[in-house]
């Protein structure tokens, strides 16, 4: 029914209004974009119940902590990165000297 009101609003406003049928567009798009970002809001949230209630599989629980920690990352000060980089670069130093010996 809303979609039936906005077609109707739409055909009203493209033909009244000389920008009409960019206005009508710009409005289509920002209700395709709202939607597509509640989706993936509503997506996120149904993982989180599946993951707490373990109904997901190893390869979606893997796939769940990795998206989490990534996150995380995301979300860290330069502080914290470089003591994470610093540990990166010191195992990889020790993985070094272990495939030469």
């Amino acid at each position: 029914m809303f979609v039936l009101v906005l077609m109707v609003a739409g055909a009203i406003v493209s033909l009244l209004v000389p920008y009409g049928t960019v206005i009508v567009i710009g409005i289509i798009l920002g209700l395709v974009v709202d939607n597509y970002r509640n989706t993936l809001y509503l997506r996120e949230d149904i993982r989180t119940i599946k993951n707490h209630l373990g109904l997901m599989n190893n390869k979606e629980s893997k796939e769940y902590e990795f998206d989490k920690e990534f996150k995380q990352v995301d979300q860290l000060n330069s502080d914290e990165m470089s003591v994470i980089n610093k540990r990166i670069e010191a195992e990889l130093e020790k993985e070094n000297r272990n495939k030469k010996n």
